[in-house]
């Protein structure tokens, strides 16, 4: 008995009738609804104790990437796919903060710990301005701008 040919972009068998039209692809996620519940909680946690991402996700057996894309996550409507863990997980950076600003006011926490924590966690910079005046802060008057190629060749050679 021979055995069938195969044709390129032939599907092999149609597809049942009940199939859906796109399936799903990948592996399911382990998101379940209490963990809007348990983020919440977790970040709870009394000064001293200092919460995190990564401390939460390993709690629950996963990564700080994955619990981003539950809270960031959209359907094909755009919508927000877990909308509550979504609130819960903004919440929680909220929450974070404010254990942070305490603990670092009241001696908690170490000092640079908390700087470094607000700048790299947190977000948080220092803010430099600079304003540029002339003589006695009147406004510069005749200042002139010049754009030079440093890889042009001199013409006046």
């Amino acid at each position: 008995m021979e055995a069938p040919v195969k044709r390129r972009g032939q599907p092999k068998d149609k597809p049942s009738p009940d199939a859906p039209e796109h399936p799903k692809l990948g592996r399911p996620t382990k998101y379940e609804d209490w963990m809007a519940d348990a983020i919440y909680e977790y970040f709870s946690k009394p000064v001293g104790d200092f919460p995190t991402l990564a401390g939460f996700a390993a709690s629950i057996s996963v990564s700080r990437d994955t619990l981003h894309d539950w809270a960031h996550a959209k359907d094909v409507s755009g919508d927000l796919r877990n909308p509550q863990f979504s609130d819960a997980y903004k919440k929680a950076k909220d929450m974070q903060e404010q254990n942070l600003v305490k603990g670092a006011l009241t001696g908690v926490y170490n000092s640079t710990f908390a700087i470094f924590t607000a700048k790299n966690v947190l977000g948080w910079r220092d803010k430099v301005e600079q304003e540029i005046t002339g003589k006695d802060g009147s406004p510069l008057a005749g200042i002139q701008v010049m754009f030079v190629n440093p890889d042009a060749v001199d013409s006046q050679n």
